[in-house]
């Protein structure tokens, strides 16, 4: 006789943080209340008040217990497990996932902790409010980046650093941020999925990083990474995030990308580009320095090929001021 032995069924733990549950089920019962559905809100509040009455000792866990049955009764307990099946790669490779709060839209993220079996996601408590649509846009977009996390080839280094400057820190963050919210969302997008920004959405942001662009080649960057079909790696996207040439590098066809850069120097210097007076990448150029014909005198005895249209740093600015007898 033949046994029949049943596959064991892997359960995924979904953990959620107690202050977002709790701001979810108070905001979740407060819509409903005034939408003038009252049967749940008042069933809540009658529960809740009862728990008063118990022993002091023993109140939080039931209002805990009181928070979670209610988080549950209000449908939001499903969302995440929803998503998670558009993400079999990631579902069988991790044992938990930790649902925080965020403060902030802007604050929320994901990542990968404990050597890729816990995947932490910080959601702002005003999405699951908003309804299905908008929960399930935010949970996509964030396991998409997931997915990248633990795709070996992406590379990915949570403690990456991108410069010893507090300023050029956060602007080389921000720009990496953006390449991959661009890649994550194009990739979602081309596959007819919803997330959390549009094309068009994305290309006005990218616009506003990249101004001094010209806007045909900021055309030609921003569809060869919205259009890629696989992930740009961390390394490459940091690399970008330094060096705003080779961002200008990626518009390049038919013509070189030397070529490229020479044309947009007749814009002034490019932020995150090399100052060709001390060699090193700037974010912050001083335009009236570069202007200056007394300043501009005394840097082109030092540097006979520099021209006004390479630009003159912060660092560099402040040397020749002096040097001019401008400061």
């Amino acid at each position: 006789m033949t046994e029949l032995v049943e596959e064991e069924t892997k359960t995924l733990e979904i953990v959620y943080d107690q202050q977002l549950v709790d701001d979810i089920v108070y905001k979740g019962l407060a819509k409903q209340e005034a939408s003038g559905d009252l049967a749940l809100y008042k069933e809540y509040h009658e529960k809740r008040d009862a728990i008063y009455e118990m022993e002091e000792e023993s109140r939080p866990r039931k209002f805990r217990e009181l928070d979670s049955d209610f988080f549950n009764r209000l449908g939001c307990d499903v969302y995440i497990k929803e998503i998670f099946d558009e993400y079999p790669d990631i579902k069988e490779k991790i044992e938990s996932v930790h649902v925080r709060r965020a403060t902030t839209r802007q604050n929320e993220g994901s990542n990968v902790v404990d050597e890729g079996r816990k995947v932490i996601i910080r959601l702002y408590p005003e999405i699951f409010i908003e309804g299905i649509n908008e929960i399930r846009r935010v949970i996509r977009h964030e396991l998409m980046h997931v997915s990248d996390m633990m795709n070996k080839e992406f590379n990915y280094n949570v403690n990456e650093e991108f410069s010893p400057s507090p300023m050029e820190e956060r602007i080389m963050r921000d720009r990496y941020r953006l390449f991959w919210d661009i890649s994550v969302d194009g990739r979602l997008v081309n596959k007819g999925l919803e997330t959390t920004a549009t094309r068009e959405e994305r290309k006005r942001e990218f616009d506003s990083f990249f101004s001094k662009i010209p806007e045909g080649s900021r055309d030609l960057v921003f569809t060869k990474m919205w259009e890629a079909e696989e992930p740009m790696a961390h390394d490459r996207m940091v690399e970008l995030s330094k060096d705003t040439n080779k961002v200008l590098a990626l518009a390049a066809g038919d013509r070189s990308s030397e070529e490229l850069i020479e044309d947009t120097k007749e814009l002034g210097p490019l932020p995150g580009t090399t100052c060709t007076l001390c060699g090193f990448p700037s974010f912050d150029w001083v335009e009236e320095a570069a202007k200056d014909e007394e300043t501009a005198k005394v840097i082109s005895e030092d540097f006979p090929d520099w021209k006004p249209q390479d630009g003159v740093c912060s660092r560099c600015a402040e040397y020749y001021k002096i040097k001019a007898g401008k400061w």
